[in-house]
């Protein structure tokens, strides 16, 4: 069995910070093996940035996860590092690495790590681009922006920090108006056309048009200008930047759509899949029902569902190798009852032919008492833990019986049941539409998704050979995610 996804978490503990000490003015440290965690480091010089962006890089794998594919990782590194040789001198060592998430997004840790997503590169269209972004990203960690940003809270009394969200935000803005400015510099000296912001901004743009429906504007709470005013800043100052070409890394525009080709599109089937209210995991080899109507979550960190009425929840994660679900829950316990949970009940159960471990108990929070359900079973030497919440005196304990009971092994039907959008880059025929090509291909996009992602007019007449990305579903058969 190839690990799985899922990050092994304590429910119980997002439980406390979220609901159990939400009186508080800030959250508890969260603690691992029963140890408080070390306090956040104090971004006083670069060795402080270098050790915090260490420590943080360290939790992207599970937190989020990276892309199994060494030859794209190689790619961007080689890309990023172009243009980080043009950054400011400091004592950093830059990074890039490429993490598993649908949504288009870039982000650096303090010290030089720098992650693209997947999402991010599916969008993008050119070296260019992807240059671009990565400049921005190097111009906040040589900069010191979370440093600063730091400094600046740290300044402000804590009575006041509440108040000063607007202030802080507009400098977070500011900030990310130098890294745009900057970061197209960079490019442009590392031999990229600093058009390529402008044009990778311009698709976010439209990107965002039709996930909200209109272009976002920029909000109170916003650390980003609004996209609009990013494209249009970014167009201007490309036409007034000098720079001198260089061959690029990937050879030819079709070279560097074949790096993308064959990149999961949304959540890869290796996470599990949603049917209705039934959850299939192929990779582990399981399946459960969660209760009807209620609103389902499948993430990195778990899987679950939250009622209607937000009162109650009820959750499965992983916590690590083991057999023996008695032993688990105690070691999971010793944690949860220095916390505040009151254990009520506690009893060895059977799962059809599963041994599992029930166990009930309560806890006091600001919004009055909270029931909480756990049970524990062993998949294939992995220990699953199901926990049920419930706030208030009424009691759901009978339906998180009913979501453990639901477990078993997955059918054949269902396995092979469960798809997996992929993209693909196929050559046009002279004279096509995108709705024609659609069809000719089978693709899963409609023509405005694929318009925006392509970065062409929905109504354009394609080019004989002219490469189109494209979404294609087809049935999941385990092999690792891109």
């Amino acid at each position: 069995m190839r690990p799985h996804p899922w990050l092994r978490t304590s429910v119980w503990s997002l439980l406390l910070s979220s609901l159990l000490l939400g009186a508080c003015s800030s959250p508890s440290p969260r603690s691992k093996g029963g140890k408080e965690s070390k306090p956040d480091i104090i971004l006083y010089s670069e060795a402080d940035d270098q050790r915090a962006g260490e420590e943080a890089a360290k939790e992207i794998p599970m937190a989020i996860g990276v892309v199994n594919d060494p030859a794209l990782k190689r790619y961007v590194e080689r890309v990023g590092q172009r243009v980080a040789h043009q950054a400011p001198r400091t004592s950093f060592t830059y990074s890039f690495q490429v993490v598993d998430q649908d949504a288009p997004n870039a982000f650096a840790l303090p010290g030089g790590f720098i992650f693209v997503s997947r999402g991010l590169l599916i969008l993008s269209n050119s070296e260019d681009e992807l240059a671009n972004v990565l400049g921005h990203e190097i111009v906040h960690v040589a900069r010191r922006h979370a440093s600063a940003r730091q400094s600046m809270m740290n300044s402000l009394p804590k009575y006041l920090r509440w108040a000063a969200v607007g202030q802080v935000t507009a400098y977070g803005r500011d900030q990310e108006r130098e890294s745009d400015r900057l970061g197209q510099g960079l490019a442009a000296v590392a031999g990229y056309d600093p058009v390529g912001m402008a044009n990778f901004l311009r698709e976010l743009e439209f990107s965002e048009r039709l996930q909200l429906g209109f272009s976002r504007h920029q909000g109170y709470m916003d650390t980003h200008p609004a996209t609009s005013e990013r494209v249009a800043r970014a167009g201007a100052r490309a036409r007034t930047i000098r720079w001198t070409p260089r061959a690029p890394i990937a050879a030819s525009h079709a070279a560097y759509l074949s790096q993308l080709d064959g990149l999961v599109v949304g959540i890869g089937a290796a996470e599990g899949v949603f049917q209705r209210d039934r959850f299939l995991q192929a990779d582990m080899g399981f399946s459960v029902r969660f209760p009807d109507g209620w609103d389902v979550i499948n993430t990195r960190a778990a899987v679950g569902a939250v009622s209607p009425d937000r009162k109650s929840q009820v959750v499965l994660e992983t916590q690590g190798q083991g057999t023996d679900p008695r032993k688990s829950a105690q070691e999971y316990l010793d944690e949860a009852q220095t916390q505040g949970l009151r254990v009520e009940s506690a009893q060895d159960i059977v799962l059809g032919d599963v041994p599992a471990y029930r166990v009930e108990g309560r806890a006091r929070s600001p919004a009055g008492p909270v029931g909480v359900h756990f049970t524990w079973f062993a998949r294939d030497g992995v220990m699953l833990r199901l926990t049920g919440f419930s706030v208030g005196l009424g009691s759901r304990g009978a339906i998180f019986v009913n979501v453990a009971r639901s477990f078993r092994t997955i059918t054949p039907r269902e396995r092979a049941s469960i798809r997996e959008t992929r993209l693909r880059i196929v050559p046009a025929r002279g004279g096509e539409s995108l709705t024609q090509l659609s069809k000719r291909t089978g693709n899963a996009w409609d023509i405005q998704q694929t318009a925006v992602t392509n970065g062409i007019f929905a109504d354009a007449t394609l080019d004989e050979g002219q490469l189109i990305k494209i979404a294609v579903s087809r049935p999941y058969r385990n092999t690792p995610a891109r």
